[in-house]
């Protein structure tokens, strides 16, 4: 708006004194309704009008500097009726207040008091415009005065840091408000599944020393208690030395490794986060190591959470059970074992601080190239244990570097699945067992035996297992003083067994597979020969004929075989024909055997008798021929599967007895059976005819669980009384017949039930005996066991016999592990059941022209006549029609007549043949009894004889002595 007097002259705008003409609002100022508007920046332009009428604003206003002070008339004449306030009648008018009250722009005499321009509350005078007034132009707050906001113009150094401290700590306050808030809503997270995985350990039957372990990564479990102080000290004096002191995050740490870092060496870099940090990422999920900032943050949350949810032992404890230390090995106790073989409990200071320096670098300072870097290292952690007090400077100096077991590359790392780090050489053998039975036996699944943490007890003596390599290897040295020599291609397999419950307590497995590959193809090195391995087992197979004969019925004291050189025996499907000794008189399918050379054995009686217990020492194959005949091959397979062995084809891992119904023969051993499974029979005959199922596991438990026993199945094949009379056939063996080298030095004080076995060529050669208290079996035999194979155990010497060599380590064994054992017996015989005569009636006696001498000599188990007897001319044996029945039972058809004659002179082509094809190894067509003849003769038994003529039947071409996953030892229906 504009005055009648121009004093406000439009347009509004800047005014030379610095205030804004607005007609608006400045009657409001003068009337103290709103204060001055200064511009905010910058020069103005002159508008050609001042706040004042005369463009001085207040340099000529009345107290202003300027022209001198104007009385106060003068003010007053400026306005008619009376100065500002003044109601013209001489009362003043206050404008906010109401009558009375100062104008705030009044122009009175400064001297006049307040509201006097230039006077106290007058524009330019101190405290202008009075309490809760407005400033007039020129006092504080006007031009010369301070205005608003000039604060801001002038900085100094005072004023910033102040700023910058105040900004810093409302920062501070705002992250310590934010941390809080995060750190109360953080949980924490579920434990990895890794994390928890802990590799299975096994020991051996005394539950402390360690045989291997089996996992998914190597790690075992230990409480804070089990880990010893020293150790503990280690690893705290290379990650956190006041752990105990710090928080779950350390910011003095990180400043303190980052001081390391920069002043160490290359030995003592050092990292930022806690031993409860290091926890937090490898133990939960969703931390991982990613370097990134919100991993952090969330890695620092959850330590903080964890701190004031599980105390400082607890997470030790995880912590040192869970670190990584290289070498595939989880955690102090698995690193103890990679690295020195022993456990925490028994490391030495030097070795707990390489632990705990190998923590800093574990894939790379275990290895030998960074040796240098791990010393360094080391000496860090000892010198740290000093600065801690654990571990004073002059026990610090006298440490040494101790040596790794892994710089020897000699024993591997362990591995996921099963494995070792034992030297041992049987340790890799019994690993492969121990799982197979635990996963396929037992019914515990891999991932449990990976990452379950089991401790695994096995039956396994190790001092028993040393002493059964140290005979194997002292009979070795023996063979090479004498001369003789051990092809590369000759294997030896083992086994001892507690009769009473089938436990396997040691094994001849293998020479080891520490050696090159090349090495171990030529030494098979990797078959179990114990176990695995199937090879034809020569007359030690014998007793399988015995016990089914004996549960037939057969009275073992009083029963008469036929024990003569020669025999042509009929087949098993007419049981009640008596065998006859002349090619003339056999019948179709008739099997022709001899004796070895066609000897008479010793104590042999008229007509070719022999008892049974003799017949079976001497080794007989013409009487057990014989007698596998009279009960039958079905009944001798059903026998052998009751006693636990596989009768399965050989394509699917068995022994192919179920394949040789109708050959009788396999009397002999021509089906291939393991020597476990041989042990087994000995230990079923040894505990009075009670079977139990042979295992290597004892007892295995979870981490604080109960013990787990295997179910052992167990079941009677003889009846005591009947198994009486098997132990009585078997006990002359070592006395007087074909194994006198296994009882050197224990007869007559101690029974031994044994038999020897020995197959044609000499290719396998075995030897099984048992005392009371243990039943052990060694056998050798080569690789390669077809008939074509030159293969052979003659150049072992001793012939090559069962009753040699492996008799030998038999009688090595026994008489350091035997010898110890008080004497026992076995039960004394029950003798029941009828007599079996298998040679008929005999013809009266003829009077002889010439006194016959008739004597045999034994020699590693094989017979000969010396030269100091006397033999005749056989005299010709007339013609003697037999009754056609053994003594026990009638015959239910007519028998052809049994003759004697001299030497057979029988080929291959006298023996009625068949078109049957073979089948497998022994080339069995069950239940076929005529069987075809073509091709060489093999793998027969001569224990203590040969076959003379073998019809193309029993042929067969390969033994597959391979490696299978064993189920159970001798896994059968019966077992």
């Amino acid at each position: 708006m504009s005055s009648s007097n121009g004093s406000y002259p439009e347009p509004e705008g800047w005014g030379k004194d610095g205030f804004w003409a607005d007609s608006g609002i400045d009657a409001d100022y003068e009337t103290g309704l709103t204060g001055a508007v200064r511009p905010s920046t910058g020069p103005r332009d002159d508008p050609g009008y001042s706040y004042w009428s005369d463009d001085k604003g207040w340099e000529n206003s009345p107290g202003g500097n300027a022209g001198g002070a104007p009385s106060p008339d003068t003010t007053r004449a400026a306005f008619p009726g009376g100065g500002p306030g003044d109601r013209g009648d001489g009362t003043r008018m206050d404008y906010r207040g109401g009558p009375g009250a100062d104008p705030t722009a009044f122009y009175g005499d400064p001297r006049q008091g307040p509201g006097v321009p230039g006077g106290p509350g007058g524009p330019g005078g101190p405290g202008g415009g009075g309490p809760g007034r407005h400033s007039g132009p020129g006092a504080p707050g006007g031009r010369n005065g301070k205005r608003k906001g000039s604060w801001w113009r002038h900085w100094t150094w005072k004023k910033a840091l102040g700023v910058v401290g105040g900004v810093f700590g409302v920062f501070l306050l705002s992250m310590a408000g934010v941390y809080e808030y995060l750190a109360s809503g953080a949980t924490i997270p579920a434990a990895l599944a890794s994390a928890n995985y802990q590799a299975t350990t096994v020991y051996y039957s005394d539950g402390t020393t360690v045989l291997g372990t089996i996992s998914a990564v190597n790690r075992y479990d230990l409480t804070l208690s089990q880990i010893p102080e020293n150790l503990q000290n280690a690893v705290l004096a290379a990650e956190e030395r006041s752990y105990w002191t710090d928080g779950a995050i350390s910011p003095t740490g990180i400043l303190r490794a980052a001081y390391d870092d920069v002043i160490g060496d290359g030995g003592s870099l050092s990292g930022g986060s806690t031993i409860t940090q290091e926890f937090v990422r490898g133990y939960y999920d969703g931390i991982g190591t990613q370097q990134t900032a919100s991993r952090k943050i969330k890695e620092i949350f959850v330590a903080q959470k964890l701190a004031k949810a599980e105390s400082k032992q607890w997470v030790l404890e995880h912590y040192l059970n869970l670190i990584y230390l290289g070498d595939n090995s989880y955690g102090v106790a698995a690193a103890a074992q990679t690295y020195f073989g022993l456990p925490v409990s028994k490391l030495s200071v030097a070795q707990d601080a390489v632990i705990a320096a190998i923590i800093q670098q574990p894939s790379t300072y275990p290895l030998p190239t960074y040796r240098t870097d791990l010393i360094a290292r080391w000496h860090y952690v000892l010198n740290g244990m000093v600065s801690m007090n654990v571990l004073t400077p002059a026990q610090a100096d006298a440490q040494k570097f101790p040596k790794l077991l892994t710089d020897s590359g000699s024993v591997p790392p362990v591995a996921a699945g099963c494995s070792t780090t034992s030297s041992d050489p049987w340790a890799p053998y019994l690993m492969d067992v121990v799982c197979n039975e635990l996963n396929e036996v037992d019914g515990v699944s891999e991932q449990t035996l990976e990452t379950g943490g089991l401790k695994v007890v096995t039956t396994i003596s190790r001092p028993m297992e040393v002493e059964m390599y140290k005979a194997v290897d002292e009979e070795f040295t023996t063979i090479k003083d004498q001369g003789d020599t051990i092809p590369s291609y000759v294997m030896t397999g083992a086994e001892l067994q507690d009769p009473s419950n089938g436990a396997i307590l040691a094994m001849y497995p293998g020479p080891g597979q520490n050696m090159s590959k090349a090495k171990c193809d030529e030494y098979n090195c990797d078959l179990n020969t114990a176990v695995y391995t199937r090879e034809q087992v020569g007359s030690s197979f014998k007793p399988y004929v015995l016990s089914a004969a004996v549960q037939e019925g057969m009275n073992v004291q009083t029963s008469i075989l036929n024990a003569n050189p020669y025999l042509w025996v009929p087949p098993d499907s007419e049981p009640l024909t008596l065998s006859v000794t002349s090619a003339a008189k056999a019948g179709q399918g008739y099997f022709p055997v001899s004796n070895d050379g066609g000897e008479i054995i010793s104590g042999t009686q008229q007509g070719g008798g022999s008892e049974v217990q003799n017949a079976l020492a001497q080794s007989s194959n013409t009487a057990f021929t014989d007698l596998a005949h009279r009960v039958t091959t079905k009944n001798i397979i059903e026998m052998a599967q009751s006693y636990g062995v596989n009768i399965a084809a050989s394509k699917d891992g068995g022994s192919n007895l179920s394949y040789m119904l109708g050959q009788v023969g396999l009397a002999l051993g021509t089906a291939s059976l393991t020597v476990n499974e041989q042990t087994t029979m000995l230990s079923t005959i040894d505990d009075n005819g009670v079977y139990h199922a042979a295992h290597i596991i004892k007892y295995w438990q979870e981490p604080a669980g109960p013990e787990k026993t295997p179910v052992v199945v167990s079941h009677q094949v003889l009846t005591p009384a009947q198994d009486s009379q098997v132990q009585y056939a078997m006990e002359m063996t070592t006395v007087d017949g074909t194994g006198t080298a296994a009882a050197a030095g224990m007869y007559p004080s101690r029974q031994i039930i044994a038999k020897t076995g020995t197959t044609t060529n000499s290719h396998s050669g075995f030897f099984i005996g048992a005392i009371p208290q243990y039943s052990l079996v060694v056998g050798m035999f080569t690789a390669l066991q077809s008939a074509t194979s030159t293969e052979s155990l003659v150049p072992l010497g001793g012939g090559g016999f069962g009753g040699s060599r492996p008799a030998e380590i038999w009688n090595t064994f026994a008489l350091d592990e035997f010898d110890k054992l008080p004497v026992d017996s076995f039960q004394s015989p029950i003798f029941s059941g009828a007599k079996w005569n298998q040679i008929g009636t005999l013809p009266a006696k003829k009077k002889k022209k010439t006194k016959t001498t008739q004597c045999t000599a034994v020699t590693h188990g094989r017979h000969f006549q010396p030269t100091n007897c006397v033999i005749s001319s056989p005299s010709p044996t007339p013609t003697k029609t037999n009754q056609g029945q053994p003594t026990s039972s009638p015959t239910t058809s007519p028998t052809p007549t049994a003759t004697t004659s001299a030497t057979p002179t029988a080929t291959a082509t006298a023996t009625p043949t068949s078109t049957a094809p073979t089948t497998g190894p022994g080339g069995g067509v069950g239940g076929q009894a005529a069987k075809t003849v073509n091709g060489v003769q093999a793998g027969l038994a001569v224990g203590g004889g040969v076959l003379a003529i073998l019809p193309g039947s029993l042929l067969w071409t390969t033994v597959a002595t391979r490696k299978r996953r064993r189920r159970r030892a001798g896994t059968g229906s019966g077992g």
